[in-house]
């Protein structure tokens, strides 16, 4: 068998027990089919060097990991959007709302613009909550450490804000 039709079996075999096996994870029905046909592209990108005995295996551990993903990602969404709507309780006014809409588009810019490591502690520290203790705990690194990076990454916020 080629391995175009080796691939067609494996995903006719595997495809309908793969997505299940995503619904034990996911809710929406669009996500797991996505993630599911993910895992394929990652299989087909791959086809020639994994062993077909080891298919399986792989694609179960990439659904797993791509849910869990997705699931980190929505997560991170509903904190910002919950902390963005404690930050807006208080204002009634169109123009206030305004302003602190702008103010959140030039924070999201600077955040996007940091480096990972940069905005995976600042994200924890005033995002998540966390104590500067309890970051450095986590990511094994010393609190003044944590302190540094916010620090760098408050300055970049001020510093856009103030620019713009």
């Amino acid at each position: 068998m080629t391995e175009k039709g080796d691939f067609e079996q494996l995903f006719r075999m595997l495809y309908a027990e793969l997505h299940s096996f995503a619904r034990r994870f996911l809710s929406r029905e669009a996500d797991c089919e996505d993630i599911v046909c993910a895992a394929f592209e990652d299989v087909w990108r791959n086809f020639a060097a994994i062993e077909r005995e080891a298919a399986r295996a792989f694609l179960y551990k990439n659904v797993r990991n791509k849910c869990i993903d997705h699931l980190r990602r929505d997560a991170t969404h509903r904190r910002h959007a919950e902390l963005y709507a404690r930050l807006t309780e208080g204002y009634d006014h169109a123009d206030q709302l305004a302003e602190l809409h702008e103010r959140e588009q030039v924070v999201r810019k600077v955040l996007e613009a940091l480096p990972d490591y940069t905005r995976q502690i600042f994200t924890a520290c005033y995002v998540d909550g966390k104590q500067y203790r309890e970051v450095a705990e986590e990511m094994n690194i010393s609190p003044n450490t944590v302190k540094k990076y916010v620090t760098q990454a408050l300055r970049l916020i001020r510093d856009a804000r103030r620019s713009s």
